[in-house]
C-alpha cells in the first residue's frame, strides 16, 4: 500500500505542513492529528465536486447532512525523527460504490513516501428523534460526479460492508470490556457525534505496548449520543467498540511496527 500512487482524479489537492508539537507523536505522524487533518481534506473535497464552497451539506427537503466516515485505514513506515520537518499530503477523492465518497492520502517527507491513509465515507443525517444511535443516509441536494475508486478503496469498501453484515446483530458481553467514558468537550464534534479520530484513541487505551501501529483498519458501525459510556474489549489485533447495549459501534484491526 505504501508504494501506490494517487490515481488521476478529477478531484485532488496537495497540502504542506511543518510537523510541530501539535501534529507529531512520541513516534513519528500523531494518527489522532492526521486522521482530523485528512478527514478535514476529504470533507473540503467532497464540497469541491459538489460545486460548494461552504461545508454545510444539505438534502432535497433542507436537512443537515453529515459526512460521516465508515472505514479507514492507516498504513505508516517507520521514519528517524520528525520535528520540524516538511510534510506534503497528497490527496484526491473519487466514487467508492453506492453513494459512498472514497479519499486517499499519501504522505511524504523529502519526497519519500511514509504513509498512506483511506477513508470512506457517506452521507447521513439525524432521524426525528435526534439521537446519534439514530443515524441515517440521505442523499446530497447536489448531485456528486466522480470518477470510480482505484482497487485499495474498493477492496477498502468490500471490507467494510461485509464486516458491518457480520456484526450488525452481534452483542458484545461486557463483563470483561473495559468501560470508558468519552469527554463531552474533546471527544464529539461540532454536531454532537463522536469524532471519528476519538475511537483509535479508544481503542489504543487497550493496547499493552507501546509500539506504534504500523497499519490500522476501522470500521465506524455506529455512534452514541454525549454522556453514554462505550466499552472496549481486546483480542489480539482486534478490538471491539460497544454502547452500554452491547452493540458494537467500532471495530479495529491493528498490526504494530516491530522494536526498531
Amino acid at each position: 500500500m505504501l508504494d501506490a500512487e494517487i490515481p488521476a482524479l478529477s478531484r485532488s489537492s496537495v497540502t504542506r505542513q511543518v510537523l510541530g508539537m501539535q501534529q507529531l507523536a512520541p513516534n513519528g505522524v500523531s494518527e489522532h492529528w492526521l486522521l482530523g487533518t485528512c478527514g478535514d481534506i476529504h470533507w473540503h473535497l467532497v464540497a469541491d465536486a459538489l460545486g460548494q464552497d461552504s461545508l454545510n451539506f444539505r438534502a432535497a427537503d433542507g436537512r443537515p447532512l453529515y459526512a460521516a466516515f465508515r472505514a479507514t485505514r492507516l498504513e505508516q513506515a517507520r521514519t528517524g525523527p520528525l520535528l520540524g520537518e516538511d510534510l506534503r499530503i497528497h490527496s484526491g477523492i473519487a466514487a467508492a460504490g453506492l453513494s459512498q465518497i472514497g479519499s486517499q492520502h499519501i504522505l511524504r517527507r523529502h519526497g519519500r513516501k511514509i504513509g498512506t491513509l483511506l477513508m470512506l465515507s457517506t452521507f447521513v443525517t439525524h432521524d426525528e428523534t435526534g439521537s446519534n444511535r439514530r443515524i441515517v443516509r440521505a442523499r446530497p441536494a447536489r448531485p456528486c460526479r466522480l470518477p470510480e475508486a482505484g482497487p485499495e478503496l474498493i477492496a477498502l469498501e468490500r471490507r467494510a460492508r461485509d464486516i458491518s453484515r457480520r456484526f450488525r446483530t452481534r452483542r458484545m458481553p461486557l463483563d470483561r470490556a473495559k468501560r470508558i467514558e468519552p469527554s463531552y468537550t474533546l471527544d464529539f464534534n461540532a454536531v454532537g457525534l463522536l469524532y471519528f479520530p476519538s475511537f483509535s484513541r479508544i481503542a489504543e487505551s487497550t493496547a499493552a505496548t507501546r509500539r506504534p501501529i504500523r497499519r490500522r483498519e476501522m470500521i465506524y458501525m455506529g455512534n452514541v449520543d454525549p454522556g453514554e459510556a462505550v466499552h472496549v474489549r481486546r483480542s489480539g489485533a482486534e478490538v471491539l467498540i460497544a454502547r452500554t447495549d452491547g452493540r458494537i459501534i467500532a471495530i479495529s484491526v491493528e498490526d504494530r511496527l516491530r522494536a526498531a
